[in-house]
């Protein structure tokens, strides 16, 4: 159980990140706080102080900034989550009453995590909030007593709800505009696989029909050489030995009727020769 808790806990993939996204993320979440400070300026929301709102804010334009001159957005993106987890923490402490707010807030670190970092990051935020909420219940009730009553007015209530429906819908479509790109990313490489499998294909099949073509070639080429083979062992070698004889027999004979036998037999073999030297040309010169 516990390896299985610990594997959930680490694993991970390595999911493609978009800077601009995560830019486009810590600029909403900016304009969020924003937002919330200008509601606890005009109302009173309840839920948190204007002091700690202000500061949120002001850490968030200067990570804002970090993010605008520097690249490592992503290092930037974390610590706007850490901050804005101590914000949440912070508003706690100094009013113990406005749990019931940060209940629903909370939950948007572990989503923002995944823009920032990647499935482990996520995890372990959801871990560390789910242990803060716990720890946070019952800090409250040894404080609070087991339950108190929250004194919201309409308008700053529905002034915070549309702020936080504006919050989740913003992490939600940050999200999806990351899987968005990471899956466009994804498909673009998947064809750009299909047209080098394509290549390959077309690349092998042109090898295949070069192969055969060489193939048939030399085989063309041993069938030449065994009919010149058999031409030299047979057909040079008969004429060439009746020459040879002949030659032999001139040495020795002084019969000018017999020499001149023998001369006619040396011209049938040399004209016999001739033609089958022709023929062994004109075979090996055969679709050459």
């Amino acid at each position: 159980m516990l390896e299985k808790l610990k594997e959930w806990l680490l694993r991970d993939y390595n999911v493609p990140k978009s800077e601009g996204v995560q830019f486009i993320t810590i600029l909403i979440l900016t304009i969020l706080t924003g937002l919330l400070a200008i509601g606890e300026f005009i109302v009173d929301l309840k839920a948190t102080t204007l002091p700690l709102i202000l500061s949120l804010f002001g850490a968030n334009i200067t990570l804002l900034i970090l993010a605008k001159r520097y690249s490592r957005i992503q290092l930037i993106g974390n610590a706007q989550l850490l901050v804005l987890y101590l914000m949440f923490q912070f508003t706690f402490f100094l009013l113990p009453n406005v749990f019931h707010a940060i209940i629903y807030w909370m939950p948007s670190i572990p989503l923002l995590a995944l823009i920032f970092g990647n499935l482990r990051t996520s995890h372990i935020w959801l871990v560390v909030i789910l242990v803060t909420l716990a720890f946070n219940a019952l800090y409250g009730s040894s404080v609070m007593g087991d339950s108190y009553i929250a004194d919201i007015p309409y308008l700053p209530y529905a002034v915070a709800a549309s702020i936080f429906t504006i919050t989740l819908v913003a992490c939600f479509s940050i999200l999806y505009n990351l899987l968005g790109k990471s899956y466009s990313r994804l498909m673009s490489k998947n064809r750009e696989v299909v047209k080098l499998i394509r290549q390959l294909k077309e690349m092998n099949e042109s090898l295949e029909e070069s192969v055969r073509d060489r193939t048939k070639d030399i085989e063309e080429r041993n069938e030449k050489l065994k009919r010149y083979a058999f031409m030299n062992s047979h057909m040079v070698r008969a004429p060439l030995a009746n020459i040879l004889g002949a030659v032999k027999h001139l040495d020795d004979n002084h019969d000018e009727r017999k020499t001149k036998e023998l001369m006619d037999i040396v011209k049938i073999s040399a004209n016999s020769l001739d033609d089958v030297i022709k023929e062994i040309g004109e075979s090996l010169a055969e679709k050459a």
